[in-house]
């Protein structure tokens, strides 16, 4: 007999963290921006990316996210 599998509901998802999850946000905006059909500055976008990066890295460090 094989094992009783429990799966967890639709709506839960495992816990990511801040960095994460922004990380993830900027990819999927990044690619929404990118297929708009408007101007956009891929370098200025990733180079804003990167700072907030740092900056929530250091908030992680610090214990604040």
């Amino acid at each position: 007999m094989s094992e009783s599998v429990s799966p967890k509901p639709l709506n839960v998802a495992e816990r990511q963290s801040t960095i994460e999850e922004f990380t993830y946000f900027c990819h999927e905006e990044k690619e929404r921006r990118m297929n708009s059909g408007e101007t956009f500055d891929e370098a200025l976008y990733e180079e804003a990316k990167e700072l907030a990066l740092r900056k929530l890295q250091i908030l992680e460090d610090e214990g604040w996210v």
